[in-house]
């Protein structure tokens, strides 16, 4: 079992980071594309950073899996610890609302790219839920490290 934790933590921290990190990208790209299609014509400025998001939600996506997998495999190998914490019980939940908003952006995200939807008011929804993530990973690492 310490080979187990050794390893899933290894996983866990570099999943958080090279994945994990990548949250913050979306909403500041988001917001470069909304303030750059008021200047621009707004259909090809939408089109043109539609792909990078449709990565960087993708990749966040699996990323978030991956957390949960190996989040799982730390509970197992410490024989259920984690799960009787109030800390872990709140980064359930925490993780819930980051998965709620991931999936509101993509939605938000499928909007901006339709051929007449409106894309300045989507990307902006997509900027505003890629924030609501980028707190509740906040929040999930500040839960992670404290364990109140």
């Amino acid at each position: 079992m310490i080979m187990l934790y050794a390893v899933a933590v290894a996983i866990h921290l570099l999943v958080a980071v090279l994945g994990v990190g990548l949250v913050g990208a979306i909403p500041i790209t988001a917001r470069i594309a909304r303030r750059g299609a008021a200047a621009v014509s707004a259909a090809g400025q939408a089109r043109s950073v539609a792909p990078i998001l449709a990565v960087l939600l993708l990749a966040t996506q699996l990323a978030f899996l991956v957390m949960v997998i190996t989040g799982v495999l730390l509970d197992v190998a410490m024989a259920g610890a984690f799960h009787r914490t109030a800390w872990f019980q709140v980064s359930i939940a925490v993780l819930l609302v980051v998965g709620l908003s991931h999936a509101r952006a993509r939605a938000a995200l499928r909007s901006a790219r339709a051929p007449d939807g409106p894309r300045e008011a989507a990307l902006g929804r997509v900027e505003r839920w890629g924030v609501v993530m980028c707190v509740g990973v906040a929040t999930l690492a500040l839960l992670m490290q404290v364990k109140p």
